[in-house]
């Protein structure tokens, strides 16, 4: 798992939670759209990358965060 992703995950919902790549970040953590578009920005400005919106949209799972995370860091 990508350390900002990790890092920024239990700074938004608290390090007591579990975060593995199965993870939902609705159903498990108890967030919602707002919490996804939150953490996309802060991740977004701890690595400098830029993630398109419409590829937020489906993101629902740690997992799912982590690839687009990837996908932006590797073309930069």
């Amino acid at each position: 798992m990508n350390e900002a992703v990790l890092s920024v995950l239990k700074s938004h919902f608290g390090s007591d939670k579990v975060f593995e790549d199965s993870t939902h970040i609705i159903d498990d953590l108890g967030g919602d759209e707002f919490d996804v578009v939150d953490i996309v920005v802060q991740i977004e400005e701890k690595l400098d990358i830029t993630i398109p919106e419409e590829e937020t949209f489906d993101v629902v799972t740690v997992s799912q965060l982590n690839e687009v995370v990837e996908r932006h860091v590797q073309s930069n």
